[in-house]
């Protein structure tokens, strides 16, 4: 139900940038289990940001014109200390902003089990909820976390088996009230795409 209903919110808030904005992919039920494979590469985490969103432009997630937004691919480093393999981070600011901030900051990591990223979730989390004015616990199908309004900002936390996701939206970006639904389906997008779980081939 929860694809479904992010979908058909978001479609909405796309139709209302005119027809230079690009369409929003739907998926049938075979579609969507398609889309669930991690495509095979060298690496646990895709290594451009073109690569998290396959099928769909971040213009037409965030309802703005075709080449509108730009982005930008930043390798991290890992951090044994937490089990934390690798990390990718993708910058997002729409060329009508230039020289303003980030309108999205998206960092995925991969991690050696599913027990390190939910720890280090769980961790981050607690850090962040101190400087947070309101909370919301949440779920996307095996994915757990947490929504959380800040200053100037809407901050999300998931883990899912051995990956996670934290990801900060400015306030304008989108309308308010659809803040909550754009950065729900994008992790939603995104969380297909992250690191397969571990087999004896794996890192």
């Amino acid at each position: 139900m929860l694809v479904g209903v992010l979908l058909a919110s978001v479609t909405a808030c796309g139709d209302q940038s005119g027809d230079s904005a690009q369409p929003i992919p739907t998926f049938g039920s075979g579609q969507r289990s398609a889309t669930s494979a991690v495509p095979a590469r060298e690496t646990l985490l895709p290594s451009e940001c073109g690569a998290l969103l396959p099928g769909v432009g971040i213009e037409a997630l965030l309802g703005q014109p075709i080449d509108s937004v730009q982005s930008r691919s930043v390798i991290g480093v890992s951090a044994p200390s937490v089990g934390r393999l690798e990390k990718v981070t993708c910058l997002y600011r729409r060329t009508a902003t230039r020289g303003g901030p980030t309108d999205i900051q998206l960092s995925v990591y991969a991690y050696v089990d599913a027990t390190s990223a939910s720890r280090h979730t769980a961790t981050n989390i607690r850090a962040e909820r101190a400087s947070s004015a309101a909370a919301e616990d949440l779920s996307i199908g095996s994915a757990r976390g947490v929504l959380l309004d800040q200053r100037g900002q809407s901050h999300l936390l998931l883990s899912s088996g051995r990956s996670a996701i934290a990801m900060t939206m400015r306030n304008g970006v989108v309308p308010p009230d659809q803040s909550r639904v754009v950065m729900l389906d994008l992790a939603q997008r995104v969380l297909p795409n992250l690191a397969p779980e571990w087999t004896a081939e794996s890192r």
